[in-house]
């Protein structure tokens, strides 16, 4: 069962990738999100690349939002769901 959407906007480490270089391990406040699989793409003009992947995060099976910042290549975390 999903709780509502939380926004946390926060600076996140993508510490692995997978060979076409989609993210497949995140690290977040001391702790991993392993991605399962890329749900959705999006391209932001102007604004970078954001994933809609689903994730496991403390054993339990999730959905986050992430993106890349287009101008720096930095990463964060937008939205999760768990």
């Amino acid at each position: 069962m999903f709780c509502a959407v939380q926004l946390y906007n926060e600076p996140i480490e993508i510490t692995e990738t997978t060979p076409a270089g989609t993210p497949r391990t995140v690290q977040w406040r001391g702790g991993r999100l392993h991605v399962r699989g890329v749900r959705e793409v999006w391209q932001v003009p102007g604004e970078g690349r954001l994933y809609r992947v689903g994730v496991t995060v403390d054993g339990q099976l999730g959905i986050a939002e992430i993106a890349q910042q287009g101008s720096t290549g930095t990463w964060r975390l937008r939205h999760l769901w768990v």
